[in-house]
This record gives structure tokens, C-alpha cells and sequence, in this order.
């Protein structure tokens, strides 16, 4: 019999990664609402923004007034996604606790979407490293292309392990496994865990799920098959092309609470906030891609 965590973390991370594509900008007001919807929902953690240079996106240009603006409840850890010691000291600035990094599993992908090698995007957290421990951050690694890679295709299992020890010998302790491109299977996830988990405990592990062909439920529900119990997710599926046909977007948080509920599994989340900041959020989403689409 299959058995199954008796709760899971639900990490909330539509302002930043479902927003961050977004052509159009998405007013700064809007985003504070949004935030302080899903800070009413039950999220442990929500992913509120990246200290990143404007001009690779242009969408979060507004980070530290989002950051100063929304409000903060007591309970819920709001991490900013930092990509260097810039970015760093912006979230310190901006007075935040948790902070998240990251890295790929592919060459390739990391030097088309972070301009460094894998090698150089760890010499960019050993740059850190000292700043987080100085301020005692907590630091969540994410890492793409676990599984398939755009430009690279299947990901090899021995690739994904060398990067996690490289992250977790720098003390980081909470890694997010991305499917980027959506095109894991079930059994794919099956197999990378098993190996993974064969060296490190499950406490130290979260998926983070595209749902581009519709494989992130039944991938979640395999990863809950091996102790994994935190999942990454954007409310109203927001994410890359969030009404066209076959999008790249992540995984939607309802989805995600459909499927614990549906097994009997505990996400403290309040389905009726959720459904409230769900409908806001698509409606801001799909209101600036018409005006865009008019343009």
C-alpha cells in the first residue's frame, strides 16, 4: 500500500516566477494586492520577487517597492530570489530572512538563461556564502533541467547529483528540483528520486513542476511516493502563456491542494482565499495581455 506524507508545504511562487514572463507590465499596486491575497491563504512561504537587473526582466524592476509595501504576516517566510551579491544585498536591504539561488543541471541552459557555466553560477554562491552566514539567512537552491533540457534533451541522473552536493556542501539545505520544460514522466521521476534519495534524506528535497503536458499532478504524486512533502506552485497556473493552448506555466496551486485533498493529505491552505486570489490574479494576467495583444 502506498503511503503518502500526512501534510505538505505548498511553496507559493506566482509573483515571481509567474509573473517574471509576463510581457506586459503588470502594475505595481496589482502585485501588493496579489501578495497580500496569498498572504491570507495558509502559505507557509511565498516567493515574492528577484533582485535582478531590469534588463533581463524588466517585470520585477519594482522589487523593492513590492518588498516595502505589501504586508508581512507573522508565520509565513518571503523569500527573494537573488542571482549574485548584488542581488543579495538588495534583499538584505529590503529586509528579508530567506533568500533563494540558483543553478541547472544543464551546461547548456545555464549559460543561455544565466549568461555562466554551472562552475561559475556555484563561484556566484561562494561569493555569498559569507553575507548569508553573516546574517543568518536561510537559503533555498533551486535547480533546472533536473530532468530535460531544451537545448541538451534527457538529463543525465549523475549530472543532477554533482550539482546537489556542490550545494549542499555550501550549507544549503533546501533544494527545489525543477522540471523546466514540463516533459518529465512519472516513472522519470521515480527513477532521479530513488538515486537521490539513495544519499540524502528527503527533508533536504521540493519539486518544483512545470505542467506543460499536463504530467505535473501524477509527477507530485510520485515524488510524495518517497517522503518528498514540499512542492512548488502558482496560483491560477500563471506562468508562460497561461491561456494558450499546451502552456509552459507552472503546475496551479489549486491542482496542487486538488490532489492532497483528493488522498486525504493536509496543506493548511484555505480553499476559499485561494479561489479569491486565483480569480484576482488571472484577471490582472488576462486584462494586460488583451491590452497587449491590442497594441
Amino acid at each position: 500500500m502506498t503511503t503518502y506524507p500526512a501534510k505538505v508545504n505548498i511553496v507559493e511562487v506566482g509573483p515571481r516566477d509567474g509573473l517574471q514572463s509576463m510581457e506586459k507590465s503588470i502594475a505595481t499596486e496589482d502585485k501588493i494586492t496579489y501578495l497580500n491575497l496569498l498572504s491570507q491563504c495558509g502559505f507557509s512561504e511565498i516567493e515574492v520577487t528577484s533582485f535582478v537587473s531590469p534588463k533581463w526582466i524588466p517585470q520585477l524592476a519594482d522589487a523593492k517597492e513590492v518588498s516595502a509595501k505589501m504586508d508581512r504576516l507573522n508565520g509565513i517566510t518571503y523569500t527573494a530570489l537573488v542571482p549574485n551579491l548584488k542581488g543579495l544585498d538588495d534583499a538584505l536591504s529590503a529586509q528579508y530572512s530567506s533568500v533563494a539561488v540558483f543553478t541547472a543541471a544543464s551546461e547548456s541552459f545555464s549559460k543561455n538563461n544565466t549568461n555562466c557555466s554551472i562552475d561559475e553560477s556555484m563561484g556566484r554562491f561562494h561569493q555569498m556564502t559569507p553575507v548569508w552566514e553573516e546574517h543568518s539567512l536561510r537559503v533555498r537552491g533551486y535547480i533546472s533541467t533536473v530532468w530535460h533540457c531544451p537545448y541538451e534533451g534527457p538529463i543525465k541522473t549523475g549530472s543532477v547529483i554533482d550539482v546537489i552536493a556542490k550545494i549542499l556542501d555550501l550549507g544549503i539545505q533546501n533544494i527545489s528540483l525543477g522540471d523546466t520544460i514540463g516533459k518529465a514522466t512519472a516513472d522519470e521521476v521515480r527513477f532521479t528520486l530513488e538515486t537521490i534519495l539513495n544519499r540524502w534524506h528527503p527533508k533536504h528535497f521540493a519539486l518544483h513542476m512545470h505542467d506543460t503536458f499536463g504530467f505535473a499532478k501524477e509527477n507530485i504524486q510520485a515524488a510524495m511516493e518517497f517522503e518528498i512533502n514540499t512542492f512548488d506552485s502558482s496560483t491560477g497556473g500563471i506562468g508562460g502563456c497561461p491561456y494558450a493552448e499546451d502552456a509552459s506555466g507552472n503546475i496551479a496551486t489549486e491542482n496542487v491542494v486538488s490532489l492532497c485533498n483528493s488522498i486525504g493529505i493536509e496543506t493548511g491552505i484555505n480553499e476559499e482565499k485561494l479561489e479569491e486570489t486565483s480569480t484576482f490574479i488571472k484577471s490582472i494576467v488576462k486584462k494586460e495581455s488583451l491590452a497587449h495583444a491590442k497594441d
